[in-house]
Parts: structure tokens; sequence; C-alpha cells
């Protein structure tokens, strides 16, 4: 059964035929694999790419792409963003007195004695992880900082100057070296906390971080070879590994939090690695053992073909048969290795190859929650407030409306990360379930209504839909508009008789030519009055879109 069948089926839809799509059980085709893509370049391939690139293109995004071509949009989704500015204290508040209103709190003390000051800080940083989304620009960045937040596992972890510095940590190095990243991780004290870094001492030492480091970091968990032989790595690797990474901790002490090393809690003996690492020994090297302990690891191939396949499934399909772990995850693996470690050379020849673009790529995947949201958001054109308190709890009720969806920052059910991303056989299919559907529903109705009412924000929220069919050509033209709405929006062409449906709610008791009459009145006229009557007609017709079961797709 193909994803959007399956969707139809869940939706209670009608179970039209479908063709070009493929089998639940089946991978991807190989068509042409790794080779470069020479194919046409147009508005769906450019869609498609920035579909998978990006939380939402929008229509103009996807024009610029098609006149930049492919090889410019890869070069500006691979040039790293900005650094953004910290997160502030966003409303004049008595729960933090040692920062103002529109300052950065993530150097400051925390006082926790303080009702509210925690909480409030934490806040601040869930808004502006939204904020960052929302406004990402043609970069990859954002998706690749999600990306390793799923891969780097912290969760829970209650100090919100520690998870701006780990969040901050994994946008510096998103599109950077893999390796280097790992050995940062490492010493991260949110991931010192969260796995029990820093209680490993050489008198008591903890397994905890040395196990997810091979397991779920770099190498991946092989079949059982043997009691406590996992074929790439064994337990006695745990256990030499835990000893070198003895001595950190996070030491409170000061203003700030810091990562420490602590000679004496350090194991400065020879640590002994089993025959899955060529019976390698790891000296003592203090402080620097770690990165030493990183450089062992990184000599394994699994280090390369475990990350390209959460790649693979990350950006293109979840499926991956013998064809496409030779053709692909090998061929990405062999590039990574090639490079270095340079994660940007395997997104490169990974979204710029012909494999990327085959017919049966376009759609064949479920959005995630974030997809889900700030596609709707960005696309059609949802305007933030400018003050700065209203903006602030504008994303902050972004933030919170996910967590039903079940995709939530710094809020990871497991160190495996979401389990859509893992889970096998269903994988991101357990994204739309009975819980989430309903919601995924109801966010887009409210904003589509613009009927969404968020604490503390004037007025009632929803999105721009004059101004968002504005951008195309023709929209005075009831069939023309739908047709360029179905191109942005979804990821496949639709059946005649789907399109008649979202023209009759566009319509509804009007015809073409008093929706060309309205809409001409409109633009020539844009008052509250003229923008009203276009909307009236614009809001069914959304409403109806992005409930159907394509606009899940990507």
């Amino acid at each position: 059964m193909n994803r959007r069948t399956t969707l139809r089926k869940f939706l209670g839809a009608d179970l039209a035929a479908s063709t070009g799509t493929i089998l639940q059980d089946d991978a991807l085709p190989i068509a042409g694999g790794l080779t470069p893509y020479s194919g046409t370049w147009n508005y769906a391939t450019a869609a498609h790419l920035l579909r998978r690139a990006m939380f939402g293109p929008t229509h103009e995004q996807i024009l610029q792409a098609v006149s930049d071509g492919l090889q410019l949009t890869l070069s500006k989704l691979l040039t790293p963003s900005p650094t953004p500015a910290d997160p502030v204290v966003y409303y004049d508040s008595p729960v933090d007195p040692n920062v103002s209103k529109g300052s950065s709190w993530v150097k400051t003390p925390l006082n926790p004695q303080i009702q509210g000051n925690v909480n409030s800080k934490e806040n601040s940083m869930y808004a502006w992880l939204m904020e960052q989304m929302f406004t990402e620009g043609v970069s990859l960045t954002e998706k690749m900082t999600l990306f390793w937040h799923n891969h780097f596992v912290v969760s829970n972890i209650f100090d919100p100057r520690m998870n701006y510095d780990y969040i901050t940590l994994l946008r510096a190095n998103a599109l950077g070296n893999f390796k280097t990243l790992t050995k940062a991780i490492t010493i991260d004290k949110a991931m010192l906390l969260y796995l029990n870094g820093a209680q490993n001492t050489k008198g008591n030492p903890n397994e905890n971080y040395a196990r997810e480091v091979m397991e779920l970091f770099t190498l991946g968990k092989g079949a059982l070879a043997g009691p406590g032989d996992y074929t790439t790595y064994t337990e006695q690797d745990v256990a030499a590994l835990a000893k070198a990474f003895t001595g950190w901790t996070v030491d409170n002490r000061g203003v700030y939090p810091l990562a420490a090393f602590v000679q004496k809690n350090h194991d400065t003996s020879t640590k002994q690695l089993s025959a899955r690492f060529n019976n390698q020994s790891i000296s003592n090297a203090d402080g620097n053992e770690y990165s030493n302990v990183i450089d062992i690891i990184f000599q394994k191939r699994e280090a390369a073909t475990f990350v390209c396949r959460k790649l693979y499934r990350y950006f293109i399909y979840y499926k991956v048969n013998s064809s496409i772990e030779n053709e692909i995850v090998e061929g990405l693996a062999d590039v990574l290795i090639a490079n270095n470690f340079n994660i940007s050379s395997v997104l490169n020849t990974l979204l710029g190859s012909s494999h990327f673009y085959s017919e049966e790529a376009l759609g064949c995947m479920i959005r995630p929650p974030y997809e889900f949201v700030f596609n709707t958001l960005k696309a059609m054109k949802y305007i933030p407030p400018t003050d700065l308190t209203e903006k602030y709890n504008a994303y902050l009720y972004l933030y919170r409306g996910t967590m039903g969806m079940q995709q939530v920052y710094f809020d990871l059910p497991s160190v495996a990360g979401w389990t859509p991303y893992y889970q096998m056989p269903s994988y991101h299919e357990i994204w739309v379930n009975s819980v989430t559907l309903p919601l995924r529903t109801a966010f887009t109705t409210s904003f589509a209504n613009r009927s969404v009412k968020i604490r503390n924000v004037a007025g009632l929220a929803g999105l721009e839909l004059a101004i968002y069919v504005s951008g195309f050509s023709n929209p005075e033209i009831a069939s023309k508009l739908i047709d360029d709405v179905v191109a942005h929006l979804l990821p496949q062409p639709i059946y005649q008789n789907q399109k008649d449906y979202l023209k009759a709610k566009l319509l509804g008791p009007n015809t073409e030519a008093q929706w060309t009459s309205a809409w001409n009145n409109y633009k020539n006229n844009p008052t509250t009055q003229t923008k009203a009557v276009v909307e009236t007609r614009l809001k069914p017709l959304f409403v109806s879109l992005l409930s159907m079961p394509e606009y899940y797709l990507s």
C-alpha cells in the first residue's frame, strides 16, 4: 500500500487507484543512484528539494530556486546560517532580577529559588527555537540542527543555559564535521548530565555514555555474534571506553556552569579494546583521552555507514534494502570518509543525486510535525507579531502546539530519539495516528480560518490567505489558482475530480466570473472589506486542501 493510499484510508477518503508511487514493502528504485542529477530542473524538482531540505519553502523561494538552478540552490542550502542573536527575557517580570526585558539571559545566574525564574528562561528558549525554524531562509542549518538533536539526544535537562549551549553547539556544527561534533558533544555539559558522564569516575565508572556513543551515535549495534559481542563492538569495549571517559564533570560553583576535567577522577590505566577494534589499547592522555577514543571509533567504516543510513532515512525514505545499502548508503559512506567526515559533502551528493529526484521519491514521506506546522505557516504567510512579548508568546504557542503531535524539542522519549525515525517497520507512518491526526487537522483548520487565540496576544491569529495567493500569476482565474496552489503545497499531482472539488470550495455559490470580479476588486482596491470578501472564499478552499491526505506528504 502506498503512502497516499495509506493516508486516504486512514482519513476515510475514497480509495482511487494511484500510480507512480511505491509500495509499502518496497524501497525506492535506484534510478541513477548517486550520479549527479541531469534531468529537468523545474518547479516540481525545485520544490521537492526545498521541501526536504527546509521546514517549508515559500512559492517565491521555489521560483528563485528554479531560476538559480540545482547547483546554486545546493550551494545556498549548504551555506551555514549566521549565528542568531541570543534568546531574551521577553516580558517585564520580577522573576529575574539579573536581566531586564529584551536582554539575553544565557550567561546569567539561574535563580531556582525565585518562583518562575527557570520556567521563564525555558519558555524564552523554546520560543526562540521556533523562531529559528520559521525564519530559516534557504539553508539546511535548521533541518540539520534538528537531525543532530534526534541523533545526539539530550532531554530532561532542567537548566535552560545548558540546553541553549547544547543546541548552539549543534547548530554551529550542523553542516560541519561529524567527528569534530562527536568530540565536542562528548564533553558537552548537557550530555555529561543526560548520559551520566558527570558521574563517571575512576572508582565508579559509569558505562552509559560509552555504550551509547557506539550503539546510537557512531557505529550502531550489529547482530549479536556471541556473548557480549555486537559485531561492531563488545562489552569489553564498553568497559574500556567508560574508563577512558572518566574525570569529566559539570562545575556549578561559578555564575555559569562549565564542563571541567578533574584529574583525580580519571582512570590513568591503559585500556584494552577487543578484536572488534583490532585489539588496540588506549593509553592515558588525561583530559585529551576522550578525543583519542573518538579517533579510534572513527577508524571503523561503520561510523560512516551508520550516519549515512540515518541521513538517507531523514531526507529520502525510510526503507533501506540491500540495493539501497550497497549503492546509496555505502556510496555516501565513501564520500564521507574521503572528505574526512564532512557532512556537507554527503548532503551535496545525496540531494544532488539522480536517486533523490526519481519520480517515486516525490511525496513518499509523511511530514513530521515540525515540517507540517512550519510548512503551513511559512508557505501561507502567517505574520508573527512584532511586539517582543507577543512575538515570543506566539512562538511559544507553536512549541506547545506540537506536544500532542509527538515531536517536541528537548522532550524526546528516549536516548534513541523520536520513535518514527527508527522504529521498524513503520518508521514515519507512526507520525499519523488516531491521536495526532485530529490535532493536525485542528491546527490547519484554525489557522486557515484565522481563529487562533494566543495567550497574551491581541486579536485572532491565522494565515494571510489573500496575501499568499497574490504571489501566483493569475489568482483571478479559479482553475489556474487551484493548479498553482496544488503545485506549491502538494508533492504530487492530484486527480481532476479533486481539483474540481477544491474549485467548488473556492467558488461556493458563486460563478467563476464572480470570483474573478471579487479578486480584481480586491487587487485594485485592497481594503479590509474587499479582502474579507475574497478570504470568505479562500478559507473553505484551504480548510479542505490542508485536510487532504496529500498535504501530509513531502
